[in-house]
């Protein structure tokens, strides 16, 4: 089965495995109970593990041998078989990926395991580590679903576990934190499944049409009619559900101003619970926006373009501004991560293959980057019981290992060269310059005037202090001797300080892909609904 179908596989089995680790023990008898908690933990893992292994032979062509150079758009490889679900509605299992979803579904891959090095030692371990494996399976389910019914099913899916993380493994309000976190990106899906209805009941008939209902959720045909007769008569109707789609994806993003709840999320989430969200889950709004609403609607994007650089124009700077006055370290580090989700909102707006491929890989560096701080940060709680920036001067004099992944995490969210995010945060500044010209002073200022923050408080936070050889300890030791990080929480940064580096002085391993997507893209879709409104390409 996996090397017939490895989707289907990398994405049902964690589910399954992690729903047996789950629910086994309360079913079995006590000792064999005892004994399925006691290999939770490594079961997890070593699933996880095989997972990445598996996403990363496919993209070496050890599993498949595709050319991810040459898949022309609206082209899927290593699609399944269809298998009817509800045949009256015409629902279908049915998945495949592109060069625009398999970069987030190995990028998910490999941060489910690093995520449970980092928290190897979580409480209520054999319950913590299988809701990650679920976790993951819904995840990778959001990226490889070709059925905008199972696609919904699993974007849902998604919210359970990580509630449930924040809420019995997060911080002292990690009930409001919870709670809010719902219903915010529950509330936004529900204008995304009414744009979804709007679409599904408007669907030719065909073969895979239901029985009962005569439309289907298939995605590729949904694609094809909006490219040929027009999915949705009317262009009021087709903005109307442009709108719906733009609010469900923004909020999970998420962008100002629905951004709320990103920073209480990750303040009072654990810290493998902090690094998925920020690592994938936010991935996935510009991932559904991207798949569905540009490629289904291209010419409401071309008309709402403006919209679209005032989200991006004002996560971005507002974000910032934000970001430069807090104290805690979490929650500086979720506005800036709602800044940089703000620079994909700006290389979509370019409507140029290099801005688009900017914003993907944006999507791809933050993915890595984010994850890495926020390790860095759950670790600073950890050991000193604090995540007050300025509690603290001179941790490299206690923490050096600790001190040298905060400072690198820091200078890798500015974009420093030769790590990964200033691949992408050039592309689309040149991309927002080819397009709208002296307009990208005011990002350019932003990233600058940010930097100049993020310097200043590592300075102070890494290497001041009264004793130059003991600095300012936290009160929250309350007399501990300071420690450094542990060993699994160094292994699991480390990966991620080596992937930064590795996709910063070679980003073409994923950028070429993303680049041949973006030139398709703007051929095959971009061009046409440009010259219908008018606009120049």
């Amino acid at each position: 089965m996996i090397t017939a179908d490895p989707l289907t596989f990398i994405t049902l089995a964690p589910i399954a495995l992690g729903m047996a680790l789950l629910i086994l023990p309360q079913v079995l008898p006590t000792s064999m109970a005892e004994y399925m908690q006691r290999i939770a933990r490594p079961l997890s893992m070593g699933l996880a593990l095989a997972i990445f292994a598996i996403t990363t032979m496919l993209f070496l062509g050890q599993i498949g041998a595709i050319d991810w150079l040459n898949i022309l758009q609206g082209q899927y490889v290593f699609q399944n078989t269809p298998v009817v679900l509800l045949e009256e509605i015409g629902v279908r299992w049915v998945v495949g990926v592109d060069a625009l979803s398999f970069p987030m579904v190995w990028l998910t891959a490999m941060l489910i395991p690093v995520s449970m090095l980092v928290e190897w030692d979580a409480k209520k371990g054999h319950i913590f580590h299988p809701l990650i494996l679920i976790m993951e399976g819904a995840l990778l389910g959001v990226f490889v679903a070709l059925d905008l019914f199972v696609f919904f099913v699993f974007w849902e899916m998604t919210l359970i576990p990580m509630f449930l993380l924040i809420l019995v493994w997060g911080g002292d309000d990690r009930r409001y934190a919870s709670m809010k976190f719902f219903i915010y990106t529950f509330t936004a899906s529900v204008f995304m499944l009414i744009g979804i209805l709007v679409m599904y009941f408007n669907t030719a008939a065909s073969s895979l049409a239901g029985t009962l209902t005569g439309h289907h959720f298939d995605l590729i045909s949904m694609t094809a009619q909006a490219a040929g007769s027009g999915l949705i008569d009317g262009a009021g109707l087709r903005h109307f559900v442009w709108i719906l789609l733009l609010i469900g994806f923004a909020t999970k993003m998420p962008s100002v101003p629905v951004h709320t709840w990103l920073p209480d999320a990750h303040v009072e989430a654990p810290t493998a619970g902090s690094m998925l969200l920020a690592g994938v889950m936010l991935k996935m709004g510009a991932y559904g926006f991207l798949r569905v609403a540009v490629t289904i609607f291209p010419e409401s994007t071309v008309v709402f373009t403006p919209l679209l650089i005032l989200l991006g124009m004002s996560s971005l700077v507002y974000a910032a501004i934000v970001c430069m006055g807090q104290t805690n370290l979490k929650r500086m580090v979720a506005y800036s991560s709602v800044s940089h989700m703000g620079l994909i909102f700006l290389g979509i707006a370019t409507m140029q293959p290099l801005g688009i491929a900017g914003a993907l890989f944006m999507m791809f560096a933050h993915g890595i980057i984010s994850p890495h701080l926020f390790a860095v940060a759950g670790a600073f709680k950890h050991h000193y019981h604090t995540l007050e920036i300025g509690s603290m001067r001179g941790i490299a004099h206690h923490s050096p290992w600790l001190a040298g992944h905060m400072m690198f995490g820091w200078m890798a969210s500015l974009g420093l060269p030769l790590l990964a995010g200033f691949v992408a945060e050039i592309t689309v500044l040149i991309a927002f310059w080819m397009t709208f010209g002296w307009l990208v002073i005011l990002p350019a200022l932003t990233l600058i005037i940010t930097a100049v923050y993020y310097i200043t408080s590592m300075q102070r936070t890494i290497f001041e202090g009264g004793d130059p050889h003991v600095g300012v300890l936290p009160d929250s030791l309350h007399g501990e001797e300071a420690r450094d990080i542990t060993w699994h929480e160094n292994a699991g940064m480390f990966v991620l300080v080596a992937l930064t580096v590795l996709f910063g002085i070679l980003p073409f391993i994923f950028w070429d892909m993303m680049s041949d997507w973006s030139t398709e893209f703007m051929l095959e879709t971009l061009i046409d609904a440009l010259n219908s409104q008018g606009v120049k390409p």
